[in-house]
């Protein structure tokens, strides 16, 4: 059996690399039965939920680092595997590459930049949202399916430092800038416009490169994974004090979570450090935690205040209205259905395998992962944590959740803020403090300045009631925090890591989600590690420590992209070690293993047609997803 799955991998190989170029657009993708409209989709992929990366004139008028190629050149962004859309016209945006128009007045100096007079304070800025890093598209023998909600391939920090490199070589070379005065100031190309345009391209590039310089680390994260939690941090951190900050590399980088049943979690993110729900004055206002923190993250304008409490809360481009609607509809959105066009699932082996996956002789696989029907988009279901330490150690690279639980960082304008930004969540912060404590106030804040927009006619009342029966305590807590503990000594790696393989914690753990459409989010474990569902039932030593990405072409077989270093677009070797043989922190891919040895190939294979349609049925000889 084994000899001949190996053989059908081959056959797939042969075939991509001798098919067509010609693939076709996606359709309505009926055949992985998602739930959404042509309009629901067309919305994910373009609404702005306020993230503000660089003006829409700016980017379109940009040019590739080295060259004078346009940045949003259909082959330039294909190289960081962002998606394009069907449109074939020039500067065209890339599926989920949002427009956000909104009054800059009351943002920060960073995005209400004044580059030609006269100018709206309306100008369109450009930025990402849900659909960049929750998109992805595969292909199979000439077909592409897109699957909405399913972890993209992007690789977003070689995208970032392009983008940086592009504006500092505009910056720097003066007949790329003549070329991009002249296209962003058509119609108005004026001396003195030139002048203010150079001096807010100069600080646009000046905040750019503190975030790069920031976030920098020697690890690359290749395509399909992100360090969201080291960027997100750092941008909050940079926005609370950009001054003496001790470096906090972003170097846990992650596969994309998918999102399809996210809502009926009860945390959410890899480690669970962030509830599915939050209660603002009393009022429950959904996943708005969530959602802000990761737009903050993500380029969105954020103006933090002089230390002290913040009675307004704190000013973003953080789009309320539209990441609730975004929300909403992710309500909506079923897991993909295993495709008409890959082989049929096999009725007989699909069954063993579900008699395994809910035996103890497959290390229980249903014990940290909940099986419910494919359809089913209401039952709520807690995640199942299993920790870095102790007898049930989960054994997988520990760095995602060491880095959140053992950030510090001075807080700068946060400091004397409570942890959770109302008076009586907790001490006021001091000098330092942890970084989830500065995100914490920072998304909490964010929201409260928004609350009329977030509960209607009940804004009111929440403008009024938090605050109003603590304000005579407000200057004693800024006295009593006016003499913080001296700040502790900075840790070494070493010191962290010890730490958080010895404490407890509830977030020093990886989470088991339900595993329900799991067949289109390669690659496996949470940081990407592991090529395929195969790879993934083999034990820890016997999985693959280098293998080759980039493509989007599929293996239905194994269950994850095409390996082959041959493949078309393979142009990324992940490693687990470096040139020396050492671990790469951050890349291990060891871990969930619940006897995998004690499995043999058919039983693995098994395993791996029961996931191709977790929580399906079979009616007679075929299996409904």
């Amino acid at each position: 059996m084994h000899k001949q799955r190996r053989f059908q991998t081959g056959a797939l190989v042969l075939g991509l690399l001798t098919a067509t170029a010609t693939i076709a657009e996606p359709a309505a993708d009926a055949s992985l039965d998602q739930g959404w409209s042509g309009q629901q989709k067309a919305s994910w992929y373009a609404r702005s939920q306020g993230s503000r990366l660089l003006p829409l004139s700016w980017l379109q008028a940009l040019e590739v680092p080295g060259a004078s190629m346009p940045f949003l050149d259909r082959a330039h962004i294909e190289k960081f595997r962002y998606l394009q859309g069907t449109s074939t016209q020039p500067g065209q945006l890339p599926i989920g590459f949002a427009i956000d128009t909104q009054n800059d007045e009351r943002f920060s100096e960073i995005t209400r930049l004044r580059w030609k007079a006269p100018q709206s304070s309306n100008e369109p800025w450009v930025g990402m949202n849900c659909a960049a890093c929750h998109t992805a598209e595969m292909t199979y023998m000439g077909a592409r399916l897109r699957v909405e909600g399913g972890p993209t391939q992007a690789d977003f920090q070689s995208f970032m430092r392009a983008l940086r490199r592009a504006l500092v070589e505009t910056r720097d070379d003066d007949a790329k800038w003549q070329r991009f005065a002249a296209a962003v100031l058509k119609g108005a190309d004026k001396p003195n416009n030139r002048t203010m345009l150079r001096a807010e391209l100069a600080r646009l590039v000046d905040w750019e490169l503190r975030v790069e310089r920031a976030n920098e680390t020697a690890l690359e994260y290749g395509f399909g994974r992100l360090d969201a939690f080291g960027n997100i941090f750092n941008k909050v951190v940079l926005r609370a004090n950009p001054q003496q900050q001790p470096p906090s590399p972003s170097d846990a980088p992650v596969s994309y979570p998918f999102l399809w049943n996210i809502h009926q979690h009860d945390r959410v993110q890899w480690n669970g450090i962030a509830p599915n729900s939050m209660q603002l004055a009393g009022i429950e206002v959904g996943a708005l935690g969530r959602n802000v923190g990761q737009v903050l993250g993500v380029f969105a304008d954020l103006a933090l205040r002089a230390p002290g409490p913040a009675f307004a809360g704190y000013r973003s481009s953080a789009h309320v209205g539209n990441l609730k609607l975004l929300e909403q509809q992710i309500r909506q959105l079923r897991p993909p259905a295993w495709p008409a066009v890959f082989p049929p699932i096999d009725a007989d082996r699909w069954e063993a395998g579900r008699t395994l996956f809910n035996s103890a002789e497959a290390g229980g696989c249903s014990s940290c992962h909940q099986v419910l029907d494919r359809k089913d988009l209401k039952t709520r279901f807690a995640a199942r944590m299993t920790p870095l330490k102790g007898s049930e150690a989960i054994g997988t690279d520990p760095w995602m959740a060491c880095n959140s639980y053992t950030a510090r960082a001075r807080t700068g304008v946060l400091r004397f803020t409570p942890p959770r930004f109302f008076i009586g969540s907790g001490m006021p912060m001091g000098v330092s403090a942890p970084v989830t404590d500065l995100l914490n106030a920072a998304v909490i804040g964010s929201i409260w300045n928004q609350s009329a927009q977030i509960v209607g006619s009940a804004g009111k009342n929440l403008s009024s009631k938090p605050f109003s029966a603590k304000i005579e305590s407000l200057g004693s807590v800024a006295v009593a925090a006016d003499t913080p503990a001296p700040e502790p000594a900075a840790e070494t790696r070493t010191e962290r890591l010890q730490r958080c393989l010895s404490e407890d914690s509830e977030v020093l753990a990886y989470k088991g989600r339900p595993l329900m459409g799991v067949w289109a989010t390669a690659p496996y474990l949470h940081n990407g590690s592991v090529p395929s569902l195969f790879d993934l039932l083999l034990p820890p030593a016997r999985r693959p420590t280098a293998f080759t990405t980039g493509t989007r072409e599929f293996d239905p077989v194994r269950v994850g992209y095409v390996i082959d270093p041959a493949a078309p677009d393979n142009s990324f070797t992940f490693r687990t070690a470096d040139a020396a043989g050492l671990p790469l922190s951050g890349n291990g891919n060891g871990g969930h293993d619940y006897g995998n040895a004690a499995l043999n190939d058919g039983q693995r294979w098994a395993l791996v047609e029961y996931m191709k349609a977790v929580g399906g049925k079979r009616v007679g000889n075929r299996v409904v997803p």
